[in-house]
């Protein structure tokens, strides 16, 4: 478990960050995160810019980073972004889904996946899929129960959530999955209520 306070981070951080989503109003609860957002954002782009400053971002921030955010955005400034875009995009509930998806059911396929790797299909790992697809379905069935969020839309945006992070695509899951699947949950609700 060479990623595991990574992971953990991944799955407090997000879950907490959804958690404020949902119970904080949203006047208070999204310029909060857009200006939390954009203040990490200058961070991450002032130590990109001065290598003193990432030295010294790396040797706080080191059990949380991957070898090759040294040179690029964290993990963190994705989802920071992806959380903006869908509190503004889609409905509350929605929003909470699509996060909670990324929150809990990336890290699980890859903790998963790096314990019970075999067989894997395109370079990623069927076992690892199959826990992100569970652990989005057990998510959003909760948020389901307690948020009322339809459960069909649960499904759509859980097995959403699982093809992109299977897909492993170039651009940051923590910006793809929220997007994906929040989108696709907003959209097919758009066209069952209209």
């Amino acid at each position: 478990m060479r990623e595991l306070p990574r992971r953990l981070w991944h799955i407090f951080g997000g879950l907490s960050l959804a958690i404020a989503g949902f119970l904080v109003p949203e006047k208070i609860f999204l310029p909060a995160l857009i200006s939390a957002t954009v203040a990490f954002l200058i961070l991450e782009l002032t130590r990109l810019r001065f290598p003193p400053v990432n030295r010294q971002f790396l040797t706080w921030f080191h059990p949380l980073l991957r070898e090759k955010e040294a040179s690029t955005l964290t993990g963190t400034a994705y989802f920071s972004m992806a959380a903006v875009i869908v509190f503004i995009l889609c409905d509350k509930s929605i929003a909470v889904a699509a996060l909670t998806f990324v929150a809990v059911g990336d890290p699980i396929a890859g903790m998963v996946g790096e314990r019970w790797g075999k067989p894997k299909m395109m370079g990623r790992s069927l076992a690892g899929s199959g826990a992100c697809l569970l652990s989005c379905l057990v998510a959003g069935a909760t948020l389901s129960a307690v948020h009322h969020v339809p459960l069909s839309l649960v499904v759509i945006g859980a097995l959403c959530a699982t093809l992109i992070e299977f897909l492993s695509l170039r651009v940051n899951d923590n910006l793809t999955i929220p997007l994906v699947s929040g989108g696709a949950m907003m959209l097919v609700k758009l066209v069952v209520t209209t």
